[in-house]
């Protein structure tokens, strides 16, 4: 389709004052993305437009100035060629449609549910990793094409991954030094080590050294490549297990583990109970310990009769003993859900920081335990530590 036909829409767009535009809705592309939304944003009180594309089912954000929307759109319209453009605004809204003789029909009606746009930054979507960055890592790992889009088939990870590093940056107190040591238990192929290292390194300007851990050598050996590769120097990737002994990494100032199976988040846990680690960010996964010894029987049975209550109540109890533990140990503790349970149902992060001041528990934690009939690794490490 020429220029000729989307002209009158692109004067109309433009011609609505940023604060009145709703947004602007384009639907059956003959190419290209199957959608897009232009909104009116604020970033850093500059206002600016936002839109979305929806590719393959996943949805890429780019952010446009406020004196840039004209050519934005005329390259938004020629490489997509859409046959239907919404323009909502403020009081009106009005539809083009192209025919397929390419005429451009136009109606207008009134604006039935009247409001102001929304220009705060999508919250759901702000993502601190973004499309675009040249994360280069992310494309040996397959996380980003080669044009650094997200695979369609590892969106999930690309939010899990955005998620645990937004409650990263928005809980970390960081040293004076501004230096950071990390280390990562269970590090798998290593979504977010990369990420943490990238976003502390490159956006942040920050002195960071992260050491991931996997019993995987094959695992091992390929992210030290990536990291060579791009010339990470201080990324470490050691072939290691958390439930022997680790040697030490020094001060270390953060604990993480994604989805660490079973008991790793335990001996992950311990070791940073132990070192005094300043900050923990744990998912946990798989807890299968207790489910595997729980029992009763009298009238708490009932919490246990059904095999997936049984699994969520053996989970539930898992972690809050855990957050017990560790509050008992000088952490200050609270537990968010850090990414929608259509990602991961195993959405529970554990957020700890180190203050000293120990929570007297007493031996409430054994005396609870006791009752359905199980013990607990953690609470095992830590009364072999004391012991020794």
């Amino acid at each position: 389709m020429g220029a000729i036909i989307y002209k009158d829409v692109i004067d109309a767009i433009v011609a609505v004052p940023h604060d009145e535009l709703v947004k602007a809705v384009f639907n059956a592309p003959k190419a290209g993305a199957a959608k897009a939304i232009v909104k009116p944003i604020l970033l850093k009180s500059a206002k600016a437009w936002q839109c979305e594309k929806i590719i393959d089912n996943a949805a890429f954000h780019e952010n446009v100035s406020e004196t840039s929307l004209r050519e934005f759109l005329e390259r938004l319209l020629n490489e997509n060629s859409y046959r239907q453009i919404t323009v909502i605004t403020s009081d009106s809204i009005i539809t083009y449609r192209v025919s397929k003789k390419l005429k451009l029909h136009v109606s207008k009606t009134a604006n039935q549910m009247p409001a102001k746009p929304t220009l705060a930054h999508d919250n759901a979507k702000n993502y601190i990793l973004t499309e675009g960055m040249q994360v280069l890592p992310l494309v040996d790992l397959g996380v980003f094409t080669r044009d650094f889009r997200v695979v369609k088939a590892k969106y999930h990870k690309f939010r899990q991954i955005n998620s645990f590093l937004k409650n990263i940056d928005s809980s970390l107190s960081l040293g004076a030094a501004g230096a950071l040591n990390i280390v990562e238990f269970g590090c798998g192929k290593s979504y977010l080590t990369f990420i943490l290292y990238y976003y502390f390194a490159f956006v942040k300007k920050i002195d960071v050294r992260i050491t991931g851990y996997d019993k995987n050598r094959s695992v091992v050996d390929f992210c030290n490549g990536v990291a060579r590769k791009y010339e990470y120097g201080n990324i470490e990737f050691v072939e290691g297990d958390i439930s022997q002994a680790l040697p030490r990494q020094g001060d270390v100032d953060m604990i993480v583990t994604l989805h660490a199976c079973d008991t790793a988040t335990d001996h992950a846990l311990h070791y940073a109970i132990q070192n005094k680690v300043k900050n923990i960010f744990c998912v946990p996964c798989c807890q299968q310990e207790v489910n595997a010894q729980i029992g009763r029987d009298d009238e708490y049975a009932i919490l246990l009769r059904h095999g997936l209550f049984k699994e969520r109540f053996s989970a539930l109890l898992t972690d809050c003993v855990r957050c017990e533990a560790l509050s008992e140990n000088g952490y200050s503790v609270d537990v968010v859900e850090f990414v929608g349970e259509e990602n991961t149902p195993k959405n529970a992060m554990i957020r700890a920081r180190y203050t000293g001041r120990k929570k007297a528990g007493g031996d409430a934690l054994q005396k609870l335990l006791s009752q359905f009939g199980v013990e607990h690794t953690l609470l095992k490490l830590l009364g072999d530590a004391q012991k020794n």
